[in-house]
């Protein structure tokens, strides 16, 4: 046995003092790429949940304000684009619509929903292309003809949200 550990102790070791700069060296483009992806993929959240807040924001605001019919749709766009952190810019970007739920030929009573949909493509800092970010919200109308009457009966995106 102390034969092996004097073979071993006598064969000469390599300089490594390098090594680590090597190893530095081809871990380093690894880094480089996924830094400005990382970047993207933030940026990319954060505009999809400021998107998805202000459709929720405007939605709300049409289901609570609008069921006595004094407002209208510009209204429920200008708060969804005021509360999107100017990444939404005009009513083009914004489609709102009322849905008459009940049947009964009116969009503006109880059980009645406004429906709001904004698509805005995000385009990437660092790489080319773009990919869409898309947000829909529907929500009954919780006023109907008299303000300060609640109606808390909330609908599921699918009766009023359709993909495209």
């Amino acid at each position: 046995m102390s034969s092996n550990f004097i073979k071993q102790a006598a064969i000469p070791h390599r300089d490594e003092s390098g090594q680590s700069a090597q190893e530095f060296h081809l871990v380093l483009p690894i880094f480089v790429a996924a830094f400005p992806m990382v970047i993207d993929l933030g940026m990319l959240m954060y505009q999809f949940v400021s998107v998805s807040n202000a459709v929720r924001e405007g939605t709300r605001y049409g289901s609570i304000n609008c069921g006595d019919g004094e407002c209208d749709l510009n209204d429920v766009k200008d708060r969804t684009i005021n509360h999107s952190s100017g990444i939404i810019s005009s009513h083009g970007e914004v489609d709102a619509y009322w849905m008459d739920n009940n049947g009964d030929g009116s969009h503006y009573n109880r059980g009645d929903s406004v429906v709001v949909t904004v698509e805005k493509d995000y385009d990437f800092l660092f790489f080319p292309g773009s990919i869409p970010v898309t947000s829909c919200a529907a929500m009954s109308l919780e006023n109907s003809g008299r303000r300060g009457i609640p109606f808390l009966k909330p609908i599921t995106a699918a009766r009023g949200c359709h993909e495209g």
